[in-house]
C-alpha cells in the first residue's frame, strides 16, 4: 500500500515517505537499525505526521538543539545499534582573527561535491565553525577541505562539549493581536505592512515551514524565522492592557 498518497501532495514528499516505508520493511526483514541522511525540519515534521511510522522512527542530529537530524529506523527495541553514523568536525582558520560564516562553510563543502543532505547543522562561532557530517563522507571532508572562503583552514574531529549553547534574550512585546503579521512586525522591528509583504513573498517560516498566511493566529510555542532578520520563539500571550492591547513573551535568538 502506498501510504504517501495520504500524507503528501508534492512529489518530493511522496518520494521521502516511500523511502522511509521501504527502509522500515528492510529493517524488519534484516533485523537491523537503519539511518537516513540528514533531514530538514520540514521533512521531519512530515514524517512525524505519518501514523504508520509511529514507534518505528526517531530523530537525532548529534546534539539536543539540532535542526537537521537523521531518522533512526528501528522496528525492534532490542536490535543492536552501532550509533548515529555522523561525525562532528571542527574547522579552524590558520590565520589569526579570521572569520568564517555558515554560508562560507556550506559553500566550500558544496564545492567538494558534498550534497547538502550529508551535512547536519553548521555552527559558526568565535572565529571557527563546527558541523556534523555523515560518516560516509567524513574522512573525505577531513582530507580535502583545505580552504573556506579566502582562508586556509585546519579540519579535525571535535567533541560535543565544544558545541556552543544557543543564546536567547527573553523579551515582552506589545501587539494588538496574535496574527502572524502583527507578531512579526514587533519581533523583527519592521512595519506591519513590511511584515505582511515578507509573509506573502514566502520568506517567513513557522517551525521551519513557509507560511504565506498573513492572518494566521499564533498559539504559542512556534519558532518564527524571517529571512535576513533572524529567528524568535513566540511563547504566547501573557496579559493585556486597559486599552485592549496584548502583551506577549518571545525568546529572540542572538
Amino acid at each position: 500500500m502506498d501510504i504517501s498518497l495520504k500524507y503528501a501532495s508534492g512529489s518530493e514528499d511522496k518520494i521521502l515517505i516511500r523511502k522511509i516505508q521501504d527502509m522500515i520493511k528492510r529493517s524488519e526483514k534484516t533485523y537491523t537499525v537503519l539511518y537516513t541522511h540528514f533531514l530538514t525540519p520540514a521533512e521531519q515534521q512530515l514524517l512525524q505526521k505519518v501514523d504508520e511510522f509511529k514507534g518505528k522512527i526517531s530523530f537525532d542530529g548529534g546534539y539536543e538543539e539540532a535542526e537537521r537530524r537523521m531518522s533512526r529506523i528501528c522496528t525492534d527495541e532490542y536490535q543492536a545499534d552501532e550509533g548515529l553514523p555522523c561525525k562532528l568536525l571542527s574547522v579552524n582558520p590558520t590565520a589569526a582573527l579570521s572569520e568564517i560564516s555558515h554560508r562560507d562553510v556550506l559553500g566550500s563543502l558544496m564545492g567538494l561535491g558534498i550534497k547538502r543532505e550529508m551535512i547536519g547543522d553548521i555552527i559558526a562561532d568565535s572565529g571557527k565553525a563546527l558541523f556534523f557530517c555523515d560518516l560516509s563522507v567524513a574522512d573525505y571532508v577531513e582530507m580535502n577541505l583545505e580552504k573556506i572562503g579566502r582562508y586556509k583552514v585546519k579540519v579535525s574531529a571535535a567533541n560535543l562539549d565544544e558545541v556552543p549553547q544557543l543564546r536567547t534574550e527573553l523579551k515582552t512585546i506589545n501587539i494588538n493581536s496574535p496574527r502572524l503579521d502583527s507578531v512579526c512586525a514587533e519581533c523583527f522591528g519592521i512595519s506591519r505592512t513590511k511584515a505582511a509583504e515578507a509573509i506573502r513573498h514566502g520568506i517567513v517560516t513557522i517551525d521551519w515551514q513557509i507560511c504565506d498566511n498573513v492572518s494566521r493566529e499564533l498559539k504559542g510555542g512556534e519558532k518564527i524565522s524571517v529571512r535576513g532578520k533572524g529567528k524568535v520563539k513566540y511563547n504566547g500571550i501573557t496579559g493585556s492592557s486597559k486599552k485592549g492591547r496584548m502583551f506577549a513573551e518571545i525568546e529572540k535568538y542572538i
